[in-house]
């Protein structure tokens, strides 16, 4: 009674206005075997050496409802099956019905396939086999999609790119704000006064503008109609309700920040360029994932010899464990909050870089250890 007692006086949780809490994490989860080390399993490997499709860069990897995988490349979509067979390429380039320039993101929902361009803006619905259901126009802006949101889809629109701010010889950070949407399958955009406020780091060289972005907009679709978002650099988390468009609590850790140091690579002629942004330390969250109702915190905590240090946090801002997770082959903390990975369930499906520079796209399942000992 007295260490139950003693957990719930760890986590400090106060009003604030309007009635939104801010809850302080414990300094330990309340699981006795946190900090484990899970196992990933791979369940399949896919590589284009058989041919029929080419892995240029892919940037968004998310699982298929028969169990296979879907992968957007630049020019193509991707579907592969249970097995790891390529099934069929759904992007179809183009101006006209079902065409499209790029996808920003996608969604899958049932046998239905999503697919979101910013510019022109539309969404098209096809089936599985890249077969066209119908096109959609939203009627307002929307630059991104986040996740499927009960019978309508979260969505988020940013604050114009103040370009013209960029003077200064060592660049300037820039602020762009997100701004929270509920679209429905038809279209209808409602706008929330849920916003975001994420930095960009922006400079000016001979013949160009590069900008890299210094936080992210990070978002995980909950239970009940809640949400988790992350968008700072220290450790925050919002857990908001975007159909009431209130902020319900602040989740914060006193975490240990890792100091950042310049990704070191090789000098090369005509090779990208590159900014060194007036940082510090990582960010603290590096990627969010909803499993099981919880959020899953991937954080900038990475030991070489476990992987990656995730937390896990209940919607109502219980620390409900720790553990370290393998991280793929290729990806390290630099990088890893753009890496395509996704965790589904207790699923991850990773790009992978080989030592050779091919590139394969990676299903694990995730064990955890402590599951077996039940």
């Amino acid at each position: 009674m007295r260490r139950a007692t003693l957990a719930l006086m760890s986590v400090l949780v106060f009003s604030a206005a309007f009635g939104q809490e801010t809850v302080t994490l414990p300094s330990k989860p309340r699981s006795p075997k946190s900090g484990r080390v899970l196992e990933l399993r791979e369940v399949l490997r896919i590589s284009d050496a058989a041919g029929g499709f080419f892995f240029k860069n892919p940037e968004n990897i998310q699982p298929a409802p028969d169990g296979g995988v879907l992968v957007v490349d630049k020019g193509e979509f991707l579907r592969f099956d249970a097995s790891g067979r390529f099934v069929v390429n759904m992007f179809r380039a183009g101006q006209g019905p079902g065409e499209l320039q790029q996808i920003e993101n996608y969604l899958v929902r049932d046998s239905q396939v999503l697919a979101f361009q910013r510019n022109p803006m539309k969404c098209v619905f096809t089936d599985l086999d890249g077969r066209l259901l119908r096109e959609v126009k939203p009627d307002a802006p929307v630059s991104r999609l986040l996740g499927r949101y009960g019978d309508r889809l979260l969505a988020a629109v940013n604050s114009v790119i103040p370009v013209d701010k960029v003077q200064k010889p060592e660049g300037e950070l820039l602020d762009i704000v997100w701004t929270l949407q509920l679209m429905s399958l038809e279209g209808r955009v409602e706008t929330t006064s849920l916003t975001y406020p994420t930095k960009w780091f922006a400079k000016r060289v001979p013949g160009a503008l590069i900008a890299d972005n210094m936080t992210f907009l990070l978002c995980a679709p909950l239970e009940d109609g809640l949400v988790a978002v992350a968008n700072e650099e220290g450790y925050v988390i919002s857990i908001a309700d975007p159909a009431k468009g209130l902020a319900v609590r602040t989740v914060r850790r006193d975490y240990r920040r890792v100091k950042y140091e310049p990704e070191k690579t090789p000098d090369s002629q005509g090779g990208a360029r590159r900014l060194s942004p007036p940082r510090e330390h990582f960010n603290d969250i590096q990627k969010l994932f909803a499993v099981d109702g919880r959020v899953w915190v991937m954080t900038s905590t990475v030991d070489p010899g476990k992987g990656v240090l995730v937390d896990v946090i209940g919607p109502g801002g219980e620390y409900v464990d720790g553990f370290f997770l393998p991280l793929p082959k290729g990806v390290g903390l630099h990088g890893l909050g753009r890496h395509p990975l996704t965790i589904s369930g207790r699923a991850m499906l990773a790009l992978e870089v080989l030592e050779d520079g091919r590139l394969e796209v990676v299903k694990y399942e995730i064990i955890d250890p402590a599951a077996r000992e039940r």
